[in-house]
């Protein structure tokens, strides 16, 4: 299975400031950064309110490490402490299908498995340890 690991940072509304801080810390550089305003397909054009200004997807280079960070979506608990996802970047569908099944079972789904504007299969999934994953299937149109 080709499949690439990292992490994701999701935080309480202050996303931008954790962008700028890492940045500095690490000298990384931002490559991409999308508010919520940006992506209203995902909310059936109604994004939710005060949220248009957060950060639904972050995209910063440490050396040659990647960290990928956003707000929380509306209605998610957040937990400090529990800020950290890994994510699971996979070039099938099928292997989405897998891990997600495999990930799922004795766990909790958060999103179901499903097609988006930006993957054509991708789900959040709390496992049976605890530990939160993001399933992305890479979308040929975006590469």
């Amino acid at each position: 299975m080709d499949v690439n690991l990292t992490s994701y940072l999701m935080l309480d509304g202050n996303a931008k400031e954790a962008i700028s801080f890492y940045s500095d810390v690490f000298e990384a550089k931002v490559e991409s950064m999308e508010l919520y305003k940006d992506w209203p397909q995902e909310f059936e054009e109604n994004i939710p309110e005060g949220y248009e200004d957060k950060v639904i997807h972050a995209h910063l280079t440490l050396g040659s490490s990647e960290l990928l960070l956003a707000d929380i979506f509306p209605g998610q608990p957040y937990t400090p402490g529990s800020v950290i996802t890994l994510m699971l970047d996979v070039k099938k569908v099928s292997d989405a299908e897998k891990l997600f099944e495999k990930l799922s079972n004795g766990g909790d789904i958060i999103m179901s498995l499903n097609e988006t504007s930006f993957s054509p299969a991708y789900a959040q999934v709390k496992d049976k340890f605890g530990i939160e994953w993001q399933i992305v299937t890479d979308s040929p149109e975006m590469n």
